[in-house]
């Protein structure tokens, strides 16, 4: 099973991306739990591209594509802002999250709620891939 969406390089899309999650957790019977941190990994992510991935304010096209396998989510966010590996950023807490800077938790929450994540640059794309085991 596999759905793709795309959203405006807006943060009012966040709602929206509230919506089709809900109705992949309905239709996919994934467990509440599971589901909200697939939720906090999506719009951590999807926020981080729309405050920092762009140098200009013209709008942009996010991909989500999200993909069930058996007892894995996979997800695929695609953009074409500038170039960010977020698997090279690291916030320097020693592995004690409560000594991120507030604000800066978004990544230490996306490495904790996922299994496995993966990211390339390809025709000037990010592309990021998480698995979460469910």
């Amino acid at each position: 099973m596999e759905e793709s969406f795309q959203y405006r390089s807006e943060i009012h899309e966040i709602p929206n991306i509230r919506k089709d999650l809900g109705e992949l957790e309905s239709a996919w019977k994934i467990s509440e739990s599971k589901m909200r941190q697939i939720r906090v990994i999506v719009e951590e992510l999807f926020s981080n591209i729309v405050r920092f991935g762009y140098e200009d304010a013209e709008e942009h096209v996010i991909e989500v594509r999200i993909c069930r396998n058996e007892n894995v989510i996979e997800i695929e966010i695609i953009d074409d802002g500038i170039a960010f590996n977020p698997l090279e950023y690291s916030e320097d807490t020693h592995g004690d999250p409560a000594l991120v800077e507030l604000g800066g938790m978004g990544l230490t929450l996306v490495r904790t709620f996922s299994s496995n994540m993966s990211y390339q640059r390809i025709g000037g794309k990010n592309q990021l891939k998480i698995e979460k085991k469910i």
